[in-house]
């Protein structure tokens, strides 16, 4: 301590030696560069393959296998709904929670057209936009039919296509926006809720089931192919089962 112009000043002084060796240093920059190398070649490899495999409209001559849960699919890519879904199946990440797919009624190809916003916007009306997801006991709409929708319909159910029996859930005085519309004859039969958004002019049926290994199916269709209901379940169960391999 001293004094300088009357005032007291202490005198700085260097912090001690912390005892690391350079070497540490060096072993962790060495470490650093291995991690950035190794991400740089994922990333590499991953969009070489990418390019590699042309355009979208080259993805129907290429097979691929993913898994959603546990559940293992061999499909074509190019019912693969989205481009980033698509790009992940052709590298290592190839397990997904929900895989989304498109597909054109009544062949169950691929959907023309569709470049992946995956809304309720089905285009001409013909696309099926599909997702599985894994999931483990979630309950399906057919168990709240009579606990739920029966009590929240207005009036009675009315008769509906193809045998179907149909429960308007919109309020009163309002359009036919908001429906269920169900299969009267199987306990765990065909159901699904049909909506219309306003402003639009389509309504759009939701549909869900629920398959073995926690895997569930839900499908979205355009309402006026409702009179096609059993083929059209029949058929998207039928495709989707072809594409377990376990």
């Amino acid at each position: 301590m001293s004094f300088f112009g009357g005032r007291v000043v202490t005198p700085l002084s260097l912090p001690d030696p912390i005892g690391t060796k350079p070497r540490h240093f060096t072993c962790l920059a060495l470490a650093m560069c291995v991690l950035a190398t190794a991400f740089i070649a994922e990333r590499v490899n991953f969009w070489s393959r990418y390019w590699m495999s042309g355009p979208d409209v080259e993805f129907g001559k290429r097979q691929v296998t993913v898994n959603v849960g546990r559940t293992r699919l061999h499909l074509p890519l190019e019912l693969i709904a989205t481009p980033r879904q698509r790009h992940r199946s052709l590298s290592s990440e190839t397990v997904f929670r929900t895989l989304r797919l498109s597909m054109a009624w009544p062949a169950l190809t691929a959907s023309q057209g569709f470049y992946g916003g995956f809304g309720d916007n089905l285009g001409s009306g013909r696309t099926i936009l599909v997702e599985l997801e894994s999931n483990q006991g979630r309950e399906s709409l057919r168990a709240r039919l009579d606990p739920f929708y029966r009590r929240l319909a207005r009036g009675g159910e009315i008769r509906g296509p193809g045998g179907l029996k149909i429960l308007t859930l919109s309020a009163r005085g309002s359009a036919a926006s908001d429906l269920i519309v169900y299969d009267p004859l199987e306990r765990n039969g065909f159901i699904a809720r049909c909506t219309r958004k306003s402003g639009s002019s389509k309504a759009i049926c939701h549909r869900a089931i629920a398959l073995a290994s926690g895997l569930e199916l839900r499908y979205r269709f355009d309402q006026s192919l409702l009179p096609d209901w059993q083929e059209l379940d029949r058929s998207i169960v039928q495709k989707i089962t072809g594409f377990r391999t376990g």
